[in-house]
């Protein structure tokens, strides 16, 4: 469980979800052959509708559906932690800075040990907040 947490803190504080996002809404708005006429016949008042036919797709693809409602859940448990630890989560996860609890210590000003505490302080409030890693799926009606 903990391997998930912390991948998925890596991608979220790295920018591989974001990323992940913006591939995603490129395939669905890139992918349009759908023949619609079965029958074989001419189709006649036949209305394409561009724009409408992707927001249908964004809003019923489940794969994007997941990732907002990761992000959405790291950004709640966000909003209601200490605001000055939050530089120490993130330059933990950061995979791009690759910073040691050597450098993360001396720049939040505490000890190694502490650092590392509020670092599981923070994934057991993920954890235990969020049903991320139960088994079921989450409900996926209302997240867009």
């Amino acid at each position: 469980m903990a391997d998930k947490v912390d991948k998925l803190l890596e991608d979220y504080y790295s920018g591989v979800i974001d990323s992940q996002i913006f591939i995603r809404k490129r395939e669905l708005k890139d992918n349009h052959d759908v023949d619609e006429n079965v029958g074989g016949g001419r189709a006649q008042n036949k209305q394409t509708r561009e724009v409408d036919n992707m927001i249908i797709r964004y809003e019923s693809d489940i794969v994007l559906k997941q990732l907002y409602w990761q992000v959405d859940q790291i950004k709640i448990i966000e909003n209601t932690w200490v605001k000055e630890r939050l530089p120490l989560i993130r330059m933990h996860y950061d995979r791009r800075k690759r910073a040691t609890w050597l450098v993360i210590s001396r720049s939040m000003n505490l000890s190694e040990s502490q650092c590392r505490k509020e670092v599981m302080k923070f994934k057991e409030v993920l954890t235990d907040k969020t049903s991320l890693w139960k088994s079921q799926t989450p409900n996926m009606t209302n997240v867009l």
